[in-house]
C-alpha cells in the first residue's frame, strides 16, 4: 500500500514538474525580448547623428521601449533621418531627440511617419502631433493584441 502511495506521489510530482517546465519555456516573447532585439538592431547599425553609430544606451532603450515589432522603431528613425519628412513648413532637419520621441515604441514605422506628416501638414504643432501619433499607434497596438 505504501509503495502504491509513493508511486502515485512520484507520478504527481513528475507531472507537476513537466507542466511547470512547459510553462517556463513558453513560445511567447516578452516585451523585453522585443526591446532587446530592437536595441541590437539599432546600436552600431543606425547612425543617430551624422555618421555616429554609437548611441547612448538610454537613448536606444527609449526608442525601443514598448515595441512588439523590433525592426520598426529603427526603420522609423531612418525614415525621418533621411531628410524627407518636414517637422514644420520647409524644415526637414530634425534633432535626433525629436526623432526618438516620434518613433519611440512604434510597431509600424510607415504609419507613424504618415500620421506625423498628415498632422503637421494640416497645421498641427509638431510637438502635439508627435503625442497624437504615439497615442494613435498605442491604441491600435492594443486593438491588435485583443484581436490576436
Amino acid at each position: 500500500m505504501k509503495s502504491k502511495y509513493l508511486s502515485v506521489k512520484r507520478s504527481f510530482l513528475l507531472g507537476s514538474i513537466a507542466v511547470f517546465a512547459a510553462l517556463a519555456v513558453s513560445p511567447v516573447a516578452s516585451a523585453s525580448d522585443h526591446e532587446t532585439q530592437c536595441f541590437n538592431d539599432v546600436q552600431g547599425k543606425i547612425a543617430w547623428a551624422d555618421e555616429n553609430f554609437n548611441w547612448d544606451p538610454e537613448n536606444v532603450k527609449q526608442l525601443c521601449k514598448g515595441t512588439t515589432k523590433p525592426t520598426e522603431p529603427g526603420k522609423c528613425f531612418n525614415m525621418i533621418k533621411s531628410g524627407q519628412v518636414e517637422w514644420s513648413k520647409g524644415n526637414k532637419d530634425w534633432e535626433w531627440k525629436n526623432i526618438i520621441n516620434l518613433c519611440s515604441g512604434t510597431n509600424n514605422a510607415q504609419e507613424r511617419v504618415d500620421c506625423f506628416s498628415k498632422g503637421v501638414s494640416s497645421g498641427g504643432d509638431w510637438k502635439d502631433v508627435i503625442l497624437s501619433c504615439q497615442r494613435s499607434d498605442n491604441s491600435q497596438s492594443k486593438k491588435n493584441e485583443i484581436a490576436n
